[in-house]
């Protein structure tokens, strides 16, 4: 019987990893958003401000990430990146203030940074030779196992003892939830007298490493880019995050909510690992049609909220599920596409843009709905920041001759 190669293993630490700070912590967060704001008596504002100090902090997080991964290794950094999520669960759970709120928001922050997928895509990519993107969209993954089992389980704690219980349950979990990632994850093979993991076939082995740019990337090609990655941050983020509050907004049960997040939970699992074999099989371009693509799909259905029923959400929620993807896989991919031997600065040159776009617009849903009494507005908004940055980023694909992977 052939040895499990000890790279899955590791992968399964960034899995676990991801299931904190990328599920857990912003994922399943539009559970409590709405409690938050009832029970404080926040504005919609304050309650978008609170996702956007979060988005912040992860934009400042992202300035520090490679050079605290050289010089501790990745393995130090995922760690870290969960327990703060743990300390940050604390803060919730403790706050009595708006303030409060706003500083566990900014640990929730660099929690996302340090334990999610910059350190985790280093990683894979010195642990795989080949099937990286199917290795990155499993550990992306993680994001949403955590939709699937926590969202009934937080609102049955929050209904039986309460917005602080719930909280502080939480940041138990993932204290235990480090321990484990600490004792999966390894930063480099050669610490182990270990290979990367690859394919033996002959099939596979024009998979290795991402097909490379067909040419340089111009300056203006370069902040391009950048721009299409700022352009989905809105769409990846802020639309994502107050899905939630947008559904109860509309009248519809706190228990159903929770049962789309499960469900948008379930999608996102599927969804992560199909785009990475989408992304290994035919490549950026393709890959790209298709998660905007459902993207935009999702994000015009939940523009048809207030007309009720059960029809409209659950169609919304599988679009938005298979395309929300894009942000925890495709900054990596557009990275590994265009960057050719820039690849480490110009996957977090392109990190920290979408990551400024979770920022720049996260006010957004609040505000339109305090103006205009819904989040349908911001919805509507978010569809067409997803097409410019799908075409923009598709000319760029198209003017540097990118290629398919072979084999």
């Amino acid at each position: 019987m052939r040895r499990i190669h000890y790279a899955w293993f590791v992968c399964l630490g960034g899995t676990l990893a991801a299931f904190v700070t990328m599920g857990l912590n912003i994922n399943v967060f539009s559970i409590y958003q709405p409690e938050i704001i009832r029970l404080n008596h926040f504005t919609n504002a304050q309650g978008s401000l609170i996702t956007t100090i979060r988005s912040l902090f992860i934009l400042a997080a992202l300035m520090t990430v490679n050079q605290l991964c050289s010089r501790l290794g990745e393995r130090y950094v995922l760690t870290l990146g969960v327990l703060l999520c743990a300390a940050s669960r604390l803060c919730f759970g403790l706050a009595r203030s708006f303030p409060v709120y706003c500083c566990a928001a900014a640990l929730a922050g660099l929690a996302y940074c340090y334990g999610g997928m910059v350190p985790t895509s280093l990683m894979l990519n010195r642990w795989f030779r080949h099937r990286q993107r199917m290795a990155l969209g499993i550990a992306s993954a993680g994001s949403g196992v955590s939709n699937v089992l926590a969202p009934l389980l937080i609102t049955r704690v929050m209904a039986a003892r309460g917005l602080r219980a719930s909280f502080l349950l939480e940041s138990l979990v993932m204290a235990v939830l480090a321990l484990l990632v600490w004792l999966l994850v390894r930063t480099s093979p050669e610490r182990l007298g270990l290979e990367p993991y690859q394919r033996q076939t002959e099939q596979d082995s024009g998979q290795s490493r991402g097909p490379g740019p067909g040419m340089a990337m111009s300056r203006g090609q370069r902040l391009a880019v950048l721009l299409a990655a700022l352009l989905a941050g809105g769409p990846g983020g802020p639309a994502f995050s107050h899905l939630g509050v947008l559904f109860t907004s509309e009248g519809y049960s706190s228990t159903l909510v929770a049962g789309l997040i499960t469900y948008l939970g379930a999608v996102i699992l599927v969804g992560k690992i199909t785009l990475g074999q989408i992304y290994d099989r035919f490549g950026g371009r393709r890959g790209n049609h298709y998660v905007f693509g459902m993207l935009m799909a999702g994000l015009g259905l939940c523009c048809l909220a207030p007309l009720g029923g059960y029809i409209v959400p659950v169609l919304a929620i599988t679009a938005i599920g298979l395309g929300v993807c894009l942000s925890g896989v495709s900054p990596t991919q557009w990275a590994m596409d265009l960057s050719g031997e820039q690849y480490q600065g110009n996957l977090r040159a392109i990190s920290m843009a979408h990551s400024a776009g979770m920022l720049l617009f996260g006010p957004i849903p609040g505000a339109m709905a305090d103006r205009w009494g819904s989040y349908v507005p911001a919805y509507a908004l978010f569809v067409l920041f997803a097409l410019a940055s799908m075409v923009i980023l598709q000319t760029m694909y198209r003017r540097l001759s990118v290629p398919s992977p072979t084999g």
